[in-house]
């Protein structure tokens, strides 16, 4: 009997807890099923926008014509105000239409700076950092670009990193720099274009390396020269002075 009673009373606390708790269970419940079915929304709302991005950035690019300036300012606002990857390529494809064919190079700087803002891809923001590294240095920007390069770090992008990296120390004067980024480049895998191009460059480099230091030598050894010179001189008038302090001396 009391096991009967007992089983009666835990039934009665059952329906106690569901008559307290069954409103916020529902809620649990409801709340559940909203963000299921919002994030299957929010899934399919970003598959439709991105393939309405697809076709956009694609039509865009169809409308580019190199005797038509004006042509690529359509896809320059379609990547200010798209937020998809398709953002990311419209501003590298606008960018290289600023290189190639409005010749205007910190307008391409700007939108490549954009589109590594927006890139989650490393790959991506690799590729775009050695674009803007290319922008830098034909800006003179030589500090700049070695930054740039800097930021890639996959040892994949060695040879173009490296090889780029000696061209801007060469600008730089900084041969003996120079001659070691292109050995790296050329420990790095380049492709046999770049190889023969690297080498090349290298060869020269090395000969402005070794006439630097032919100059800096020269100048250290006029700058010695004069020093001694200098010197002998101010020890020669510390004689005279002495001989004509002695002269007077002796008179008085």
């Amino acid at each position: 009997m009391s096991h009967q009673l007992s089983s009666e009373e835990q039934l009665e606390e059952i329906k106690c807890f569901f008559a307290k708790k069954w409103k916020i269970m529902v809620a649990v419940l409801v709340i559940g099923l909203l963000a299921f079915y919002g994030w299957r929304y929010w899934q399919s709302y970003k598959a439709e926008k991105a393939i309405e991005s697809s076709d956009k950035y694609e039509q865009l690019i169809t409308q580019l014509d190199d005797n038509k300036p004006y042509s690529v300012n359509e896809l320059v606002s379609f990547a200010k105000n798209n937020d998809t990857i398709y953002s990311v390529f419209a501003n590298l494809r606008a960018a290289k239409f600023y290189v190639e064919v409005l010749k205007d190079y910190p307008g391409a700087q700007a939108l490549l700076v954009d589109a590594l803002k927006k890139a989650d891809s490393e790959p991506v923001k690799a590729i775009i950092n050695i674009r803007i590294a290319r922008l830098q240095y034909q800006q003179g920007q030589y500090q700049e670009s070695l930054t740039s390069l800097d930021n890639v770090t996959n040892e994949s992008w060695g040879a173009v990193i490296n090889d780029l990296r000696g061209d801007v120390l060469v600008k730089m004067s900084r041969y003996a720099d120079a001659v070691s980024a292109y050995n790296v480049a050329l420990t790095s895998s380049p492709t046999k274009d770049l190889e023969e191009s690297i080498k090349m460059k290298l060869n020269q480099a090395e000969y402005l390396k070794a006439k630097q230091q032919v100059e800096q030598e020269a100048l250290a050894t006029k700058e010695k020269a004069e020093k001694e010179a200098q010197a002998a001189k101010e020890k020669t008038e510390q004689e005279a002075e002495a001989e004509q302090a002695a002269s007077e001396e002796s008179k008085n």
